[in-house]
């Protein structure tokens, strides 16, 4: 990412993914949880397990990689909704 994970939003974060050009991990994330999802694993347990996919690319604190990983699961979601 063009920004350090640790001084983003949410909103900032999602912008910055959706441009393919900053980052092309939220793709990768996103289909890692939604693959963990049906395979009959809870919400949390999903996120847990996408975390290292994210941290593969982006070295931060888990806590801070957890958090992006559920702003972009939380937004993925509200887009399927609308």
């Amino acid at each position: 990412m063009a920004h350090q994970i640790e001084s983003l939003s949410c909103a900032d974060l999602l912008a910055d993914a959706d441009d393919p050009h900053n980052c092309k991990c939220k793709g990768i994330v996103l289909n890692a949880y939604k693959n963990l999802i049906a395979k009959g694993l809870s919400d949390a347990e999903a996120i847990k397990l996408a975390v290292p996919v994210l941290r593969h690319h982006h070295v931060s604190p888990s806590y801070e990689l957890k958090t992006v990983v559920e702003c972009w699961v939380h937004e993925s979601q509200a887009r399927a909704v609308h």
